[in-house]
């Protein structure tokens, strides 16, 4: 058996052979090495930095479209079915080789002088890209360490895996800090980790946004996880499909495992470009930290006059242009700015965008080198031009003149064992495999740290820098005073409609009072005075201010009424947000008057126990009342698309009204029902639509920061709430707006 496949061996010396072992799903694991009398050929294999085991292709010539895959001897070829493919040493030297993946696709072809069956694998780790990273919006950050180790858990995500480990260098700086260090919130507590561990020290609050577990949530976060001097977090496969998390750093230039390939020797083919395009000397950046506050080191003079921008890393030759001894105007600047993942703290945005500028404060060298001789180590130790996989690092002799040679990173190993040849994808800079496709492709800005697997397909997020959102601030909480009942009160497990804290924390309590929004006994003759209200403008039915930013998205939005002890109250209400301050009560749609022959009917005020609340809504003084729940309001034609019978479209709200629920058709208090599906009143509002809004757009706030200081209104949307099914006692509204996070989608 040895002898018919050396033909496999490396160079021209029985080296060894490859062999192949099969395990099909709940089976056990058998030698595919020989089949049916024929060897199985191994046509080509992959491997790359990160994952290490990519892609492989076996030629299977004994089986025939004739064959029932599962069955018999085919008991293994089944859908992922693992692959291992074991170098067998049997000469003078001990190679340490392997790569392990499982079926992915096979495909076959019969004509009368022959028969084929190939078989297409994918490396072990891929599979968890059958698996989605399902977005759940934790209210405390967590290691970046420990979100890939959730991605890799094989009881959430069975892959047929070992357990998941993490390699932190000897003498690790970085610990975690005490959790009683002050400067804590509670939804600032790192989860996962305790004090005095070992941790990366990057953290986020997003768990993914819908896309491949892998390829796509893993990848984004490796692609930010530096650490001094440039060097790279990545994820390789130990063996026996045990993943590790490790710092990749390039290697000391004497180092015995550095491969040595000479320029201008047999058998060695390189290309390479080094392009200038794919540099960065300034590099600017904004995101979003896990409290939920944008940054961008945005800076304004004393004076509040003046409004400039200072980099996260820089090229002291290149800024600051002035005062700046260092500066040379010989140099011209590459400028380039980052959108940092979100949950990325300043701290740690600093770091990536050191690490970012070492990268590519010198384009560095990337290419192809085709090999079809076997090179050797620094200390003439034979390699097997076949057996190199990505990960490897290189010694390019010659190049350039460089006398000591130029160290390269193996990004993506290609080996065609057909034409006995590997192609080793290199980079000087020791980038990962995907950063480097997109320098070699320039599609778009390979330095942007947020990438998908398949190159040019990511995009950026531009946040506004004008007026930021903060949910520390109480940015989306309504009401704002309730920031200290979000920030500080609710843990990490907490769920809406938060019952199990507010009845700890109820509005009966004036301390807590102020974390609500009160609307009075139902008033069954007025409507105007069942809407939430406050002082402002010499009026005492304003709308109530709600902090937000200057621009942004939001994706789900909660309110709930309670009764004073904090219960969650069975009631149906009206919500809707507004730009303007002036907006109150008689802003609302109004009621026409009961004379009129085309007075609508409208939605009756009902006790918790569904008992009628009699009303005589009308005119008051001449005046209309303003009533959410009456046939027609809110919209501007009738549902069979004519106009409403009555002149002036008193049904309309204040124009400018961004967002609403609630009206005749349904009333928003159903949640997670309706209305109209005859579902029971639950009191609560719940909804994922997202919404915009931009107040600098619509000319609600000056473009210019410093112009925004002193303005309690900056920034700010105005909301409107009724209720009357309350009958005999107050209901207290609380709830919040939830931003879309930098990097997710709606």
């Amino acid at each position: 058996m040895t002898q018919t496949l050396t033909a496999y061996a490396s160079e021209q010396l029985p080296l060894g052979f490859f062999r192949v072992f099969a395990t099909p799903p709940g089976s056990f694991r058998r030698e595919i090495t020989l089949f049916r009398g024929a060897p199985t050929i191994v046509s080509a294999v992959t491997t790359s930095d990160p994952f290490t085991d990519t892609t492989a292709q076996l030629s299977m010539a004994q089986i025939t479209p004739f064959d029932i895959p599962g069955a018999g001897d085919l008991e293994w070829l089944v859908p992922y079915c693992d692959i291992d493919i074991v170098f067998q040493n049997t000469g003078g030297y001990d190679f340490d080789w392997t790569w392990e993946g499982y079926i992915a696709s096979y495909s076959f072809s019969l004509d009368g002088q022959s028969t084929s069956f190939t078989l297409d694998l994918k490396g072990a780790f891929y599979g968890l890209d059958d698996y989605l990273a399902i977005p759940s919006f934790p209210s405390r950050p967590i290691p970046y360490e420990i979100l890939i180790a959730q991605a890799f858990d094989q009881d959430a995500h069975p892959a047929h895996l070992g357990k998941f480990l993490i390699q932190f260098p000897v003498n690790w700086p970085l610990t975690v800090p005490p959790f009683k260090d002050p400067a804590y919130l509670s939804m600032l507590k790192p989860w996962g980790v305790a004090t005095g561990m070992p941790w990366t020290g990057i953290t986020s609050r997003s768990t993914g946004s819908w896309e491949p577990l892998l390829t796509g949530f893993v990848q984004s976060l490796l692609t930010v996880m530096f650490a001094h001097g440039g060097a790279q977090w990545s994820v390789r496969n130990l063996g026996h499909r045990r993943p590790e998390l490790y710092l990749r750093r390039i290697p000391d230039a004497d180092d015995d495992s550095i491969i040595d390939i000479t320029l201008g020797a047999p058998g060695v083919a390189l290309n390479g470009t080094r392009d200038y395009t794919q540099r960065a000397g300034v590099i600017y950046g904004s995101g979003t930290d896990f409290a939920g506050i944008n940054f961008s080191n945005i800076e304004v003079s004393p004076d509040g006059k003046t409004t400039y921008f200072k980099p996260f890393a820089w090229d002291p030759q290149m800024w600051p242009r002035k005062s700046n001894p260092n500066f040379n105007p010989l140099v011209k600047p590459k400028e380039t700015m980052i959108t940092f993942q979100s949950g990325v703290d300043e701290v740690a945005a600093a770091k990536v965008a050191q690490g970012q500028y070492q990268r590519f404060a010198e384009p560095g060298i990337t290419g192809d080198i085709t090999l079809s001789t076997d090179p050797r180590t620094t200390v003439g130790a034979l390699v097997p031009r076949l057996l190199i996989k990505g990960g490897a690092t290189i010694r390019i002799n010659g190049l350039f003149g460089v006398r000591d040679g130029v160290l390269a990173h193996v990004t993506q190993s290609n080996a065609d064992f057909t034409a006995m040849t590997n192609t080793l994808t290199y980079d000087t800079k020791y980038r990962d495999v995907l950063t480097v496709d997109e320098v070699r492709a320039r599609t778009r800005d390979a330095l942007a740290p947020l990438r998908s697997l398949q190159v040019g397909k990511y995009s950026t997020t531009i946040q506004d820098l004008i007026l930021p959102w903060s949910y520390s601030a109480g940015s989306g909480i309504i009401p704002t005073p309730a920031k200290e009942f979000f920030n500080e009160k609710l843990p990490q497990d907490a769920e809406f409609p938060y019952e199990d804290f507010t009845t700890q924390f109820p509005p009966s309590n004036p301390a807590y009072k102020p974390w609500y929004i009160q609307i009075g006994p139902t008033d069954t003759d007025n409507a105007n005075h069942n809407w939430s209200s406050t002082k402002r403008n010499n009026r005492p039915d304003a709308a109530i201010m709600i902090r937000m930013a200057a621009s942004g998205s939001i994706r789900l939005t909660q309110l709930c009424a309670y009764d004073k002890d904090g219960h969650v109250m069975p009631v149906k209400f009206h919500l809707s947000v507004y730009y303007l301050s002036g907006v109150f009560a008689t802003s609302m749609p109004e009621m026409i008057p009961q004379s009129d022959p085309h007075y609508p009917p409208y939605l009756k005020a009902m006790k918790v126990n569904g008992d009628i609340i009699p009303t005589t809504y009308q005119t008051i003084d001449g005046h209309a009342q303003n009533h959410p729940f009456y046939r027609g309001s809110w919209e501007k034609v009738q549902p069979d698309g004519s106009p409403f019978p009555w002149a002036g479209d008193p049904q309309l709200p204040d124009p400018s009204i961004i967002v609403g629920w609630g009206n005749y058709y349904e009333p928003a208090g159903y949640y997670p029902g309706r209305f109209s599906g005859g579902n029971k009143r639950s009191g609560m509002l719940q909804d994922d639509t997202g919404w915009d809004w931009d107040l600098v757009a619509k000319g609600y706030l000056n473009p210019d920061p410093t112009q925004n200081v002193g303005d309690d209104q900056a920034g700010c949307l105005f909301i409107m709430i009724y209720c009357d099914d309350q009958f005999d006692e107050s209901v207290y509204f609380l709830g919040r707006f939830i931003r879309l996070e930098p990097g997710q989608s709606k």
